[in-house]
């Protein structure tokens, strides 16, 4: 990101490549510190190559006094059309013409209105901010972040969210001690990052024992399984037979610490308060962060129907089990501590709530004169967070009759008893529950009130924030995953009360569905989204999906299967593509399984559908007002693409896993890796 403003600024210059090489050209942008120039296609230039760039536009206005040129290095380079390109280059900053610089930041602020800042960095940065805050909150994979220490990958870090916290209370033992260290042991985290793949991935096959009051795990990979017939259908068919069953996909990505800051897109000479937030993070989070050399994440994959499908595809025998002890995770002296920090920057509430403990009786039916007593943690107008004296039989969707004695003590405008509230959530040991006003008819009395309490008490009130352990870590653990993310986020947005896909999220490095999807395209910077929307799928699938879940549950599995056959001349003819639902019978999917991966490519993908809520403006606040400066319509039209937001979807590759429980031998699923891997190339 720039460090600070460019506009669009043509002038003629002249670039001297080499002595005697010069070549005319058109500046397309300037800043103080970087110029963007037009040249023609042919002319040969290379990235990092260095040059002599000659202001000859501006020198006949002014006095530069720049003889010798300015020294620029090349730092990208954009095709334009079949016979034009950009080149991006940066200033080396190799001359002392501190009186140049200084003209120029100048000349460039005095003509702001004139030339137009050219913020489409900015643009683009505040869209996938926007984005990301819809996306992120919702992930289903858990990201682990892996420090290289004395020779040894070490897990320390966990980012949670409300999606993928089972998946740390699954690998936590019965002292709450987080057991991956032991699950990703040094060998097979050496094993992931020796794998010749553009995506180095497997599978992870898990269950765990109890005993005496202690847990004991077991897990397997996909390659670990592979190499002993006998070891892998005692594994599967055993652990599948237990409730403890899991199957993962793990996924791993080469990450630093450099990935960690990512300044605002806008420059620090906008503002004190922009210069402030461009900082790196705080050295706490540097320490936590030092050495830190991968991300692995760790989905989920198990469902019912899957471990039906285990369970008949693969047996075991009793007499052989003693097998299986190569698989299982001792008990350690001691464990690693592994942070876990939360994504923290979106309040998904429909308001703000503040941290306000008062007295909250709840009457139990039919009995008036008992109740269950508690206390709020915190309050908004529409709702409140209640912790109990004794744990509760309440579940989602009750509608209970609160009363409020210390406030109605203070107020006799408002009746604060038998006021009707929803359960929305509650907690696992049944002591907190989350609460909404329930008001049907309207003018209920608990709104009304605790509307007016916070609106005149605004500026005393604490909101209901979590803090971290660590301020700073959790936007720099965001910055890492998102910059290495292999999977795909999808959003639903709402166009005239329909429900369409027009936005596709990618990392730096797109998988092979998004490069199969950009074959087709349908326009400028844009992907054919074929398989996603054939047959009207948004309208008769997703949208009902939508419709029925609420921006607190868990989210909703839709799976694809798609036979692609490549060089094929359409993309109708390229993906062969059903939705799970659209087989009649298990043995149908079997068929397309088989039949896609002895002829074409077969791929599988786990849809996690997700309901949001409303946009977190705030987050994205520092970019609209600087493009509102400038270009008022580009800043509306971006509130606009986030407020029609009402879903989004974490896509997952699951390829592997449906070969693997559909029953297709070690070798075809090697060679379908192969040919993936190989298309991934191709691009």
């Amino acid at each position: 990101m720039r460090a600070e403003e460019r506009m669009n600024f043509s002038i003629a210059i002249e670039i001297q490549f080499g002595l005697g090489d010069v070549v005319k050209a058109q500046s397309s942008d300037l800043s103080v510190g970087g110029i963007k120039v037009r040249l023609p296609k042919a002319r040969a230039v290379d990235i990092d190559q260095k040059l002599a760039i000659y202001l000859v536009g501006l020198e006949e206005e002014f006095e530069l006094g720049l003889k010798d040129g300015i020294e620029y290095q090349v730092v990208g380079i954009d095709a334009i059309n079949e016979t034009q390109k950009y080149v991006r280059l940066k200033r080396t900053f190799s001359e002392d013409i501190a009186a140049f610089d200084e003209f120029l930041a100048n000349f460039i602020n005095g003509n702001k209105r004139r030339y137009k800042v050219n913020f489409d960095n900015t643009i683009e940065a505040a869209t996938i901010k926007g984005f990301e805050q819809y996306y992120l909150p919702r992930l289903t994979s858990l990201p682990l972040y892996i420090r290289h220490v004395k020779d040894r990958y070490v897990p320390t870090i966990a980012l949670a969210t409300e999606n993928n916290r089972a998946i740390l209370g699954y690998f936590s033992d019965e002292n709450k001690n987080l057991v991956f260290q032991q699950i990703l042991s040094q060998k097979r985290l050496l094993t992931l990052i020796s794998q010749d793949a553009e995506i180095k991935q497997t599978l992870l096959f898990c269950f765990t024992h109890a005993k005496a009051g202690r847990l004991y795990f077991y897990s397997a990979t996909l390659e670990e399984l592979n190499k002993d017939d006998t070891l892998k259908q005692q594994f599967i068919g055993f652990g599948s037979q237990k409730e403890s069953w899991q199957v993962f996909k793990l996924q791993l990505a080469k990450t630093s610490y450099d990935d960690a800051h990512l300044p605002l897109s806008i420059p620090d000479t906008a503002s004190e308060e922009i210069k402030k937030l461009n900082r790196p993070p705080p050295p706490r989070v540097q320490g936590l962060l030092k050495d830190l050399s991968y991300i692995v994440t760790l989905t989920s994959l198990k469902n019912d129907a899957s471990t039906l499908q285990y369970q008949d595809q693969y047996k075991y025998e009793q007499s052989k089990l003693n097998l299986l002890k190569t698989f299982s995770h001792g008990k350690l002296s001691k464990y690693i501590n592994i942070e876990v920090d939360s994504i923290d920057y979106v309040n998904l509430r429909s308001e703000e709530r503040y941290l306000y403990k008062t007295t909250v009786n709840i009457e139990l039916v039919d009995d008036e004169a008992n109740f269950i007593k508690g206390s709020s943690r915190d309050i908004s107008s529409y709702g409140l967070q209640v912790v109990l004296e004794a744990p509760c039989e309440f579940k989602k969707a009750d509608i209970l009759l609160l009363a409020l004695p210390e406030l109605q003590r203070v107020t006799n405008k408002y009746k604060l008893e038998k006021l009707p509230y929803e359960v929305m959530a509650v907690s696992k040991d049944k002591l907190t529950m989350n609460l909404r006003v329930y008001d049907p008819r309207g003018g209920h009395q608990g709104r009304q009130f605790f509307y007016k309490l916070i609106k005149q008490n605004a500026a005393k009130l604490t909101p209901a924030k979590m803090e971290s352990k660590y301020p700073g870590l959790s936007k720099a653990l965001r910055n890492i995953f998102a910059k290495n993310s292999k999977n795909m986020a999808v959003y639903f947005s709402k166009h005239q009360k329909k429900v369409e896909i027009n936005m596709v999220g990618k990392g730096p490095q797109p998988n092979l569905f998004h490069h199969l999807m950009k074959q087709f395209p349908v326009g400028k910077d844009s992907i054919n989204l074929y398989p996603l929307v054939k047959d009207n799928t948004v309208q008769k699938a997703f949208t009902p999906i939508l419709n029925e879940l609420e921006r607190t549950d868990r989210p909703k599995q839709v799976d694809l299967y798609i036979r692609y056959r490549p060089n094929q001349a359409t993309v109708q003819r390229s993906f062969v593509c059903y939705f799970g639902d659209q087989f009649l019978a298990q043995d149908m999917l079997e068929s397309f399984v088989m039949a896609a991966v002895k002829k074409d490519v077969f791929l599988a993908f786990r849809i996690f559908v997700s309901k949001t809520g409303r946009p977190d403006m705030d987050y994205v606040s520092n970019e609209i007002k600087y493009i509102n400066h400038y270009a008022m319509h580009k800043a509306k039209e971006i509130e606009s693409k986030l407020w029609n937001v009402i879903g989004v979807a974490d896509v997952i590759d699951i390829s592997d896993e449906v070969m693997v429980k559909t029953g297709i031998n070690t070798a075809t699923i090697e060679n379908q890796q192969i040919i993936k891997n190989d298309l991934l190339n191709k691009w």
